[in-house]
């Protein structure tokens, strides 16, 4: 861990206001986001949307932890022998295995299926020579009730996606800090219990051969949301974007990157990886 995150971890139960980008409740038409092909460059977003500051307490400090299931995010320990995260094919051969195996043990899923990952980096010479993403400073959730279910179609044979989309599935994402430090530009996570439906705005995310769907999220004052200081070493964050569970659990979990107003000028850029999952809890 950098020196940048252990003095950071150390100052556990901070608060931080932060300007964050909601989407208005009120829209001309159906929001859409126009995804670039070039990864440097950032994404056309068309929609109405107000900064709003926003109280990021420190989820470190929540007492019990929070939980994939309430609040739908959860910080959890996951060694890795990865060593280069730009090596995409390394990243499919040894940390998504070890995804996998990881996710089985915490979430008591029967199956896991991995079908994207995105590095993204905030230095702009070093995203433009390696083709990366830059982080996202919207506030959104990846999936929705319509693409949550079709997604499952488009990556998976018939006979997987009906052994899926026939019992309850989830999907979660691994995010992991790969710098030395996130804390300039971190992820934020709005506990699921507080963030209402009509906070939930579908969303067309347009890509050169296809048309999906997000959330992006407008934002009301019962929302509460955190973010965890000092992520590194063997530390991952899930996030859970969809589950068909209807029981009372969290669903969706909106998240975004944020700005830190109260980050250390010496603080390097963001550089982090998040795996798309989908886990199935098929007997």
């Amino acid at each position: 861990m950098s020196q940048a995150a252990a003095n950071s971890r150390l100052q556990s139960g901070r608060t931080v206001l932060a300007p964050v980008t909601f989407m208005t409740h009120a829209q001309t038409g159906k929001p859409r986001v126009f995804m670039s092909a070039d990864h440097a460059q950032p994404n056309e977003r068309v929609g109405n949307f107000t900064a709003t500051a926003v109280e990021m307490c420190d989820a470190r400090a929540l007492a019990p932890a929070a939980s994939l299931d309430v609040q739908g995010f959860e910080l959890a320990i996951m060694p890795t022998a990865m060593t280069d995260f730009y090596d995409d094919a390394r990243i499919e051969a040894v940390y998504y295995p070890e995804i996998t195996a990881f996710l089985k043990r915490v979430t008591g899923a029967t199956d896991v299926h991995i079908f994207d990952h995105t590095v993204r980096v905030q230095d702009d010479g070093k995203r433009a020579a390696t083709a990366k993403r830059l982080p996202v400073l919207v506030a959104h959730n990846d999936y929705t009730e319509t693409s949550g279910p079709k997604r499952v179609r488009d990556v998976m044979d018939a006979a997987a996606a009906d052994r899926y989309l026939g019992h309850r599935f989830a999907m979660v994402n691994v995010w992991r800090s790969i710098g030395a430090s996130a804390d300039r530009t971190p992820i934020a996570v709005a506990d699921a219990r507080t963030v209402q439906a009509e906070d939930f705005l579908a969303t067309d995310l347009v890509y050169k051969d296809r048309v999906g769907e997000i959330y992006q999220n407008a934002h009301s004052d019962g929302q509460k949301w955190y973010w965890y200081p000092g992520m590194g070493g063997d530390e991952v964050l899930l996030l859970k974007c969809f589950d068909t569970a209807t029981d009372g659990r969290a669903r969706y979990t909106s998240h975004t990157g944020f700005e830190n107003p109260d980050a250390d000028p010496a603080t390097p850029p963001r550089e982090s990886i998040e795996v798309r999952t989908m886990v199935s809890f098929a007997p």
